[in-house]
């Protein structure tokens, strides 16, 4: 029986090439985006699970009040850290883990100069971090591996970088140009769902003897400084509330009395370390359960989309099959035998779809992946036995939702009413559910479309949004590694004469417009101290600010505007010493009048104390996510590491070759790695554009599903009406007032699907844009335009096939029933 079931769907869906065609490429389409946005999904929750201690490792967050941030911080002081086992019984261990981007140098074996590799993921760390995270040695003993000061772990990936096949135990490496570390460990690199990737670990205490003298005075025993990333690992029954409802005493007992009543800590679990954290400055970028709910809301949308075509297509030719269902009956078929028929041949469809869905996900997932940043492969999660069950599942379901409607209704024709031809009045039969399926259709395609606009227009304005700053054909490049330690530089250990000298040789060049020095890249953000304004005694309560550290000539070169004061003079001997520039926010946040009023005001910056100079236009110096805070800038020669050079548009690849020369002369022990500030920036949205394309991707693709199944749907009806329009235009009906015909409850369709999707997408996205500081306005024109593009798409597949029906000879389609 089951073999002539299958032969007669298989007969079935070969006699009507193109609606089973439809059907397939339909279903195959959706089960595709489903499967590919399931895969991503996965992905985005198994986050950190491989570690065998999952439920038990927690990140403490930091929660500066007294800073004035409005989100807690993933870095905490570093003394937090051993004092954590003997205040609270419940923690098995705890460790820190200090970010320091490095250049590290290898000797090569052939007597070769030494290699440079920039490192950004070096970690100084707690031996007890191999306690608490699941590394898998492959070479060392991880007992050993971190007890050395002057030892360090390097992943597979770095040591097979450095030493190719050659054993890289016992071997060194040298840290900014003169510390040796020698490698006591390699351990397996770790997989891409985790929240960190340390990729070189060195001892803590390491940190402490390659620092400057200020920062080994003031960072072991600094109660604010968020420094470091702290990780507990808890006893197995222990409760993180408990620990957390004995923070307060804690930081009353330990901290210093002027900042305790402003900190607050909190143990954040793994769980939430990617989707569920609020904190900033985490190690890498996380994302949020919102934005997996867009996604898994397109798979929902596109899967029911292609349902509704396969629904509406199969009860519109149901009807032609109802003689077929009244001759089996008088045949003695039984109505459970003709819904398996049907739900068989609906299953084979689903089937043949699964096939095709596999085929095409292995070769989308190199797409899929260049968009999300992620290595998925389809192997990986075949032999993932529940991920293959549920993508099995989701087949099946899709086929037995699609079917289990027109076999239904198949099924329950009567046999002499079929034999007859009078099966059928009006609407009765399925047409007000293809009606309602098809609005279905049309409100998800709609509110997809909306969305896709408002994405595109958001990210277009956070790319054109004036900074405030001139960012082109400026490349920056550090001297030395980047860190929040350099904040504790002095005197003594600056380079600033030969970061002076340097700057002066690539002025000789014509074809350099400009170098300036900083602390950090104008935009990224900057490091918040303590300042003390005119008008605020110090014993108040603490106010912070971001400060960042300049040349004389940094305002000229970035071409910030100056409303009030003057810019930084080296004709005035205090400006080094004692002078600053504020912006406007700072003026406004320190509560003085105007910014004219701000020159001359005194202000002191953690003990150095000095006088506003000027005020500066407010800049963006943080990503378009943030609001424009408080900025001070001063004249601190040891803090100066970054270098900007601003180049002419002219000969650009010249230049940075002579850039280079000059910089081995000058920091030979630095490799020369630049970025153009322009590009630098953009990667800051990088994410939301890829994740913006993403999303119009998958909403094409459901917009060409309804597309075919309106196709599909409008080829049925002009078959149904072949005899009607053939009368039509006996009796002198013009091919328009037949496309009309066919086409006017589509218009009405789309217009109703418009008054229901523009508050669904509204509220979609103005929840969306809430996650940037500065956001467009939703406008009017974007709903018309989703709606006006849905009307049209639906006008032209209708169209399409209502002028061939309306051209068609009128003699043969009254013949043709």
């Amino acid at each position: 029986m089951i073999q002539n079931y299958l032969k007669i769907a298989w007969r079935n869906l070969w006699s009507q090439k193109v609606f089973s065609f439809i059907n397939i490429i339909g279903l195959t389409a959706g089960l595709t985006c489903c499967f590919l946005i399931v895969l991503f999904v996965r992905h985005e929750l198994s986050y950190d699970q491989f570690q065998t201690r999952f439920d038990r490792i927690h990140r403490i967050t930091y929660f500066p009040r007294f800073a004035g941030l409005e989100q807690p911080l993933a870095l905490t002081p570093p003394p937090v850290s051993p004092l954590l086992a003997e205040s609270f019984p419940e923690v098995e261990a705890s460790a820190r883990m200090f970010r320091s981007p490095a250049t590290v140098e290898v000797k090569k074996a052939d007597g070769a100069a030494p290699a440079k590799y920039d490192e950004d993921r070096f970690f100084f760390t707690d031996p007890a971090i191999l306690d608490i995270f699941s590394f898998e040695f492959i070479k060392g003993n991880p007992q050993e591996a971190l007890r050395d000061k002057f030892s360090v772990v390097l992943s597979e990936k770095t040591a097979r970088r450095y030493f190719g096949e050659a054993d890289p135990l016992g071997q060194t490496i040298t840290y900014e140009g003169k510390y040796p570390l020698k490698v006591a460990g390699v351990v397996k690199d770790y997989p891409d769902h985790s929240h960190i990737h340390p990729e070189l670990l060195a001892n803590y205490e390491t940190m402490y003897a390659t620092e400057n003298e200020g920062a080994r005075q003031n960072i072991p025993y600094n109660w604010i400084i968020s420094h470091s990333y702290t990780y507990v690992l808890l006893r197995p029954d222990s409760k993180a509330e408990t620990i957390n409802a004995r923070f307060p005493q804690f930081i009353k007992t330990h901290a210093d009395a002027e900042v305790a009543n402003g900190i607050e800590y909190r143990l954040e679990p793994m769980k939430d370390f990617y989707l569920h954290t609020d904190a900033q400055n985490t190690p890498e970028p996380v994302s949020s359960m919102s934005r997996l709910y867009v996604f898994l809301g397109i798979a929902g949308l596109t899967l029911l989309i292609a349902c509704i075509n396969f629904i509406n297509l199969s009860t519109a030719r149901s009807l032609r099959r109802a003689k077929e269902v009244g001759l089996r009956k008088v045949m003695g078929s039984y109505r459970q035998q003709l819904i398996a028929q049907f739900l068989g041949e609906s299953l084979l469809l689903s089937t043949l779809a699964l096939g095709l869905a596999l085929v095409l996900i292995g070769l989308l997932l190199p797409l899929l992946n260049s968009l999300t940043d992620k290595q998925l492969t389809l192997g990986y999660f075949l032999s993932d036995g529940v991920l293959v069950l549920l993508f099995v599942g989701i087949a099946v379901g899709a086929g037995v939702l699609s079917g289990i409607y027109p076999a239904l209704v198949v099924s329950g024709f009567e046999p002499v009413a079929t034999l007859k031809g009078n099966f059928l009045s009006g609407k009765a039969r399925g047409g007000v559910l293809r009606q309602v399926l098809l609005g279905v259709q049309f409100v998800a395609s709609i509110a997809l479309i909306i969305g896709t606009l408002v994405m595109g227009q958001q990210l277009r304005f956070l790319q054109n949004r004036p900074l405030g700053f001139n960012k082109d054909f400026i490349i920056t490049a550090n001297t030395r590694s980047p860190k929040i330690t350099n904040v504790f530089a002095t005197a003594s250990d600056s380079s600033y004469q030969r970061l002076s000298t340097f700057r002066e040789v690539l002025l000789q060049n014509p074809q350099i417009e400009a170098v300036t020095l900083s602390s950090q890249v104008l935009g990224d953000g900057s490091v918040r101290r303590n300042v003390v304004p005119e008008g605020r005694a110090a014993q108040e309560e603490l106010l912070f600010a971001s400060v960042l550290a300049v040349d004389y000539n940094f305002a000229g070169t970035y071409g910030l505007q100056v409303l009030a004061g003057r810019d930084f003079s080296e004709q005035y001997g205090t400006d080094k010493s004692a002078g600053y520039l504020v912006n406007e926010a700072a003026v406004k946040q320190f509560g003085w009048r105007s910014a004219e009023a701000a020159v001359g005001k005194s202000l002191n910056v953690e003990g150095k104390a000095g006088r506003v100079v000027g005020v500066l236009k407010d800049f963006h110096n943080q990503s378009l996510y943030t609001p424009i805070a408080s900025l001070v800038l001063h004249i601190e020669p040891p803090q100066l590491t970054l270098v900007s050079i601003k180049l002419r548009p002219t000969q650009v690849e010249g230049t940075l070759q002579a850039v280079q020369s000059t910089w081995d002369r000058y920091f030979p022990e630095k490799s020369f790695e630049y970025q153009f500030l322009d590009r630098n920036l953009a990667q800051l949205y990088d994410r939301e554009q890829r994740r913006g394309t993403l999303i119009s991707y998958f909403a094409g693709l459901a917009i060409l599903i309804s597309c075919l199944g309106l196709y599909g749907l409008i080829a049925l009806v002009t078959q149904q009406k072949t005899r009607e329009i053939g009368i039509r235009k006996v009796l002198g009906a013009s091919v328009g007032s037949v496309v009309i015909l066919l086409a006017k409850n589509f218009v009405v369709l789309v217009l109703v699907a418009m008054v229901i999707a523009a508050p669904l997408a509204w509220w979609a996205m103005d929840q969306w844009l809430q996650e940037f500081a500065y956001k467009i306005t939703i406008e009017w024109w974007i709903f018309a335009a989703a709606g006006l593009l849905t009307l049209l798409i639906a006008l032209l597949t209708v169209s399409f096939q209502s002028v061939r029906a309306a051209l068609m000879n009128p003699v043969k389609s009254l013949r043709s029933e």
